[in-house]
């Protein structure tokens, strides 16, 4: 699990038998969170990269 130092937003990364769009639960300490898969999005100066 990654900070967002820029957003104040955790934001964790995990390969997942999904699909993009698909939702999951996930457990984080110990509590069940809904997430929804999506395609990671890297940003370098403030501008996403491929």
């Amino acid at each position: 699990l990654f900070h967002g130092e820029n957003h104040g937003y955790s934001i964790a990364l995990a390969r997942v038998p999904a699909g993009i769009g698909e939702t999951a639960i996930v457990q984080i300490r110990n509590r069940e969170m809904p997430v929804k898969v999506t395609k990671p999005v890297f940003v370098r100066n403030g501008k996403a990269v491929a």
